[in-house]
């Protein structure tokens, strides 16, 4: 079965319970595909004109292209979200999408004097945090008004190690993105390239996307209704490796703290990609 297709009644007795997603989430999505492919146009293809293309000049170079290798692998996350037809299979990335745009409006509004206010760059950014927030969390509500809760009819569990440590790792970068979110400094002391309290707190923002879908996942418990977050989870290690690369020359390739990073990403994306190889048995619910 694909990513978004709603399974038969054959391949899962609960497919009777399952919720259409509503036409105004779906709808959302498609406007969260158009702030992921604006944002990662600048930043992944011309890190380096980010005083003209982005919502504030950001230096080094690295640090944008980083911050466009995560927004490329949000594109397709939202992309796949349009066409997901059943509520119980995005909302694995609802509350995660919701918390992180709230998130980001923190350095956005500390850092407002950075930003290139009055420009076209800006009202996007400033719209893509404003907007989801209350937009997602409506969604939430109202659709689980009308479904099962999280936990229940769940027709293919996660394996207990894949589970485990989706919830450990999720919940220790999510500390770790709430510890620079309020300390900057903590990331500007461990990181092999320099980020000012701006970019410290930005890239705190998108940590807390990645912990908050893992443990999304876990909550879920069910790898039909958690397989969509996997589809940015996935890639997001080789495409930030490969705008490392890219961009070397401000890298500290000895830095520590940057392999444990990589790392645990490609720890991530393997787990991933073992459930899409071996998806767990579909059970009874």
């Amino acid at each position: 079965m694909s990513l978004g297709q709603t399974p038969s009644r054959a391949e899962t007795p609960a497919a009777a319970k399952e919720t259409p997603a509503a036409w105004p989430l779906r709808a959302w999505f498609i406007a969260e595909v158009f702030f992921a492919l604006a944002s990662s146009w600048a930043v992944l293809l011309a890190p380096q004109a980010t005083a003209t293309n982005f919502a504030w000049p950001i230096q080094p170079v690295v640090t944008a292209a980083v911050f466009g290798a995560i927004y490329f692998c949000a594109l397709p996350l939202m992309v796949v979200g349009v066409f997901t037809r059943t509520w119980e299979h995005v909302r694995v990335v609802v509350l995660p999408a919701a918390v992180f745009t709230a998130a980001m409006l923190l350095p956005t509004f500390l850092h407002i004097d950075r930003f290139s206010t009055g420009t076209v760059s800006f009202a996007i950014w400033l719209a893509s945090y404003v907007l989801p927030p209350p937009v997602f969390v409506a969604c939430y509500v109202w659709q689980q008004q009308r479904s099962q809760r999280v936990g229940s009819g769940i027709t293919a569990p996660l394996p207990t190690l894949e589970r485990g440590f989706f919830f450990a790792n999720g919940a220790a970068l999510a500390i770790f993105a709430v510890a620079v979110m309020l300390s900057p400094a903590i990331l500007q002391g461990i990181a092999p390239f320099t980020f000012t309290p701006l970019t410290a707190r930005a890239f705190a923002g998108y940590v807390t996307l990645v912990a908050l879908l893992q443990i999304s996942m876990a909550f879920e418990n069910d790898w039909q209704r958690g397989k969509l977050a996997t589809v940015m989870l996935i890639p997001l290690p080789f495409v930030i490796l490969l705008q490392l690369v890219r961009f070397g020359d401000g890298v500290q390739w000895s830095n520590v703290a940057l392999w444990v990073f990589l790392a645990d990403l490609g720890l991530i994306a393997a787990l991933c990609v073992k459930l899409w190889l071996r998806p767990p048995a579909a059970q009874q619910p």
